[in-house]
C-alpha cells in the first residue's frame, strides 16, 4: 500500500473513531514506527488531525476544512463509486448545475460525450475535463475571481448564477448529519442555498467521510433533497435514519 492510501485509510479512522494509535496502526499497515510517526506528523502539519503521545485524535474545528487537493485524494474510489451512479441519474436534455468540489470534478470525468447536456458550472477545471470530450455537451462557466482550486466565487458568481434555471443540480457538502448538511465557508453555502431555488431536483453527492459530521455554517435541511448519493462506509443505522428523510438516497459500493 502507498503512503497515499495509508493516510487516507488513517484520516477515515480517525473520523470514525475519533483516536488511532501508533502500535495499532503499525500491525494494520505492516509498517515501521518511524513510517506512522512520519505519517501522523504530515497529517498534523496539514491540520487534519492532532498528534497525541502514543498517537492522534480528530481535529473538532468547526471552520476548518481539508485543503482541496488533499480532499482530492480522500476517499478517491467511493468518490469514484458515487460518481458512476450520479451521472445515471443525467438524462438526455438535462440543464445541469455541477459544483466544483472534489466530487463534482470526479463527476466530469464520468459524464458521456454523446449525451445532450447542458452543463453549468463553478470550476475552471470541471468545464476543462467536458469541453476535452468534444461531444454533445454545452457548457457553460459562471465568472468571478477564480481561487487556487480553479472554482470561482464573488459577486459576479452569485449574479450570473441568479440567471439560470436547472432540471438538476449535482453538489456536495462539507459534512451531513441527521438536522441536515454542512459547510465551512459561506460561498459552497450561498450557492447551494441559490440551487433550492433554481433547480428541480437537487442531487447531494457526498462520501462517507462527511457523514455525522457537522460544521460552522447549517447549509439546509435534508428534507430539501431529492437524491442524496453516498456509498458503503455511511454507517447502517444512519442510513435507515436517511430513507425516512431524504426521498432517494443511493448508496454505492467501491467494489
Amino acid at each position: 500500500m502507498n503512503s497515499i492510501r495509508r493516510r487516507n485509510e488513517i484520516i477515515m479512522e480517525v473520523r470514525r473513531v475519533g483516536s488511532v494509535a501508533v502500535d495499532e496502526l503499525m500491525l494494520t499497515y505492516g509498517v515501521s514506527v518511524e513510517t506512522i510517526r512520519r505519517d501522523l506528523r504530515i497529517l498534523d502539519e496539514k491540520g487534519i488531525l492532532r498528534r497525541t503521545y502514543g498517537g492522534a485524535v480528530k481535529r473538532e474545528q468547526t471552520t476548518w476544512d481539508m485543503p482541496y487537493y488533499d480532499r482530492m485524494q480522500l476517499n478517491l474510489e467511493r468518490k469514484e463509486a458515487i460518481a458512476r451512479e450520479a451521472v445515471l441519474l443525467l438524462e438526455e436534455g438535462d440543464s445541469v448545475f455541477l459544483d466544483g468540489n472534489t466530487s463534482g470534478l470526479v463527476l466530469s470525468r464520468f459524464i458521456p460525450d454523446d449525451k445532450n447536456l447542458t452543463i453549468v458550472t463553478n470550476s475552471a477545471m470541471v468545464a476543462l475535463n467536458l469541453i476535452q470530450k468534444k461531444g454533445k455537451l454545452n457548457v457553460y462557466m459562471v465568472g468571478g475571481e477564480v481561487g487556487e482550486d480553479g472554482m470561482s466565487f464573488g459577486y459576479k458568481l452569485h449574479c450570473e448564477l441568479r440567471q439560470y434555471r436547472f432540471d438538476k443540480a449535482l453538489f456536495s457538502c462539507m459534512g451531513f448529519g441527521s438536522e441536515g448538511i454542512y459547510y465551512s465557508k459561506w460561498e459552497p453555502l450561498q450557492i447551494a442555498q441559490m440551487l433550492v431555488e433554481q433547480s428541480n431536483h437537487l442531487i447531494l453527492m457526498a462520501d462517507s467521510s462527511k457523514a455525522n459530521r457537522g460544521g460552522f455554517l447549517f447549509g439546509m435541511e435534508l428534507s430539501r433533497i431529492h437524491t442524496l448519493v453516498t456509498d458503503e462506509g455511511t454507517p447502517h443505522e444512519m442510513r435507515e435514519s436517511l430513507r425516512e428523510t431524504v426521498r432517494n438516497l443511493i448508496v454505492t459500493t467501491s467494489d
